[in-house]
């Protein structure tokens, strides 16, 4: 059990080792180009590769809202807004990170929204119209789509508890001659494990 423990922790800790660096070569991409819709791709990136207490992760974020400041094209100003909003969801768990900042660009993203339906020609909307609008949008923004908080931490137990089951049977299972006991248990706890995180998965 002791080395199984060890082989877990060295994993996640090269995941995170892996996922730090990445952050880091993508920021440092990010400041290096001159172009703002490629600064944006790059700090999206680094913002995917989100791993929790990163200093990157905060550093992403205000260097998309930087370049969303300075677009003075609607167009590419709500796709750099949706982009970091989008990029943001995709790094939600059991729970949001950084929901303050989702909050804060949705008002930005529906007065987008709101002014490209009434300036485009083929709509027969006015400015009469721009509250409506506006609140449309930001209710659509605002819909609770998250998964549930419940079956997603199952989810995760039961995923590390089926990828153990592999190790424990090959780490107790399979030693010479072969344990039946610990084949068993670790075959039955892999059927259950993984059934749970398919199921929490789907219900999720």
């Amino acid at each position: 059990m002791k080395k199984i423990s060890i082989i877990f922790f060295v994993i996640i800790f090269l995941f995170c080792a892996k996922a730090f660096i990445t952050q880091k070569n993508f920021i440092s991409e990010a400041k290096k180009t001159d172009n703002s819709i490629k600064a944006v791709r790059y700090y999206e990136r680094a913002l995917l590769s989100y791993i929790p207490l990163s200093p990157y992760n905060k550093e992403a974020i205000q260097g998309i809202l930087e370049r969303c400041e300075k677009f003075k094209d609607t167009e590419q100003k709500l796709y750099c807004y949706e982009t970091l909003r989008s990029a943001l969801y995709q790094i939600r768990s059991f729970y949001q990170p950084y929901k303050d900042e989702i909050k804060n660009i949705e008002p930005s993203i529906a007065e987008l929204k709101t002014k490209q339906m009434i300036q485009w020609k083929y709509n027969n909307f006015s400015e009469k119209d721009y509250q409506r609008l506006y609140n449309h949008h930001m209710e659509i923004l605002k819909y609770d789509s998250s998964p549930s908080g419940l079956w997603s931490i199952i989810s995760i137990f039961s995923l590390l508890a089926w990828i153990g089951s592999v190790f424990w049977i090959i780490i107790k299972g399979f030693n010479t001659p072969l344990n039946k006991k610990y084949l068993l248990i670790g075959f039955v706890s892999f059927v259950l494990f993984f059934s749970l995180w398919i199921i929490g998965l789907y219900i999720a």
